[in-house]
């Protein structure tokens, strides 16, 4: 810092001595960095903590291991014991089965559950006997049913 005092007390004797203005723009410009080279930098902030890392996405589900499923040997004990999603798949897979074999062109969708309920309720009753057993009962019933 005695320094600097000495360095600026330096530059205005020689612009007192010498008397020429340009002598004291290059004092004014020199006193102006040696000031703006005196200032102490300020220490960096902080900054704000690393947002946390997000969440990690879960691995989707595995996909389906291959089940073979034979169509007229899955018996009704196996269609019951299936889970909610898995069941309707089962039914809806049986219906169309049953529907193409009496040659349906249409179905009404509306009596999906009525053929369901009667084919449930047939594996029920005889767990033994197979699903596709159990789904043409159930078809042919209901066709009885709307032609009556």
């Amino acid at each position: 810092m005695n320094d600097m005092k000495f360095h600026v007390e330096i530059i205005e004797a020689k612009q007192f001595a010498t008397g020429a203005t340009m002598n004291g723009k290059i004092a004014a410009v020199l006193l102006s960095g040696l000031l703006f080279g005196c200032v102490q930098a300020q220490p960096p902030q902080a900054s704000a903590p690393p947002a946390p890392a997000p969440a990690p996405v879960p691995a989707p589900p595995p996909p389906p291991v291959d089940r073979v499923v034979s169509i007229q040997g899955a018996t009704c004990s196996d269609l019951l014991r299936l889970s909610g999603d898995d069941r309707e798949a089962a039914t809806m897979f049986y219906i169309g089965y049953q529907a193409s074999r009496f040659r349906a062109r249409i179905i009404n969708v509306g009596s999906i559950p009525v053929i369901t309920g009667l084919a449930v309720k047939y594996c029920e009753a005889y767990p033994e006997r197979t699903v596709a057993g159990a789904f043409a009962n159930a078809y042919a019933s209901y066709l009885r049913t709307r032609r009556a």
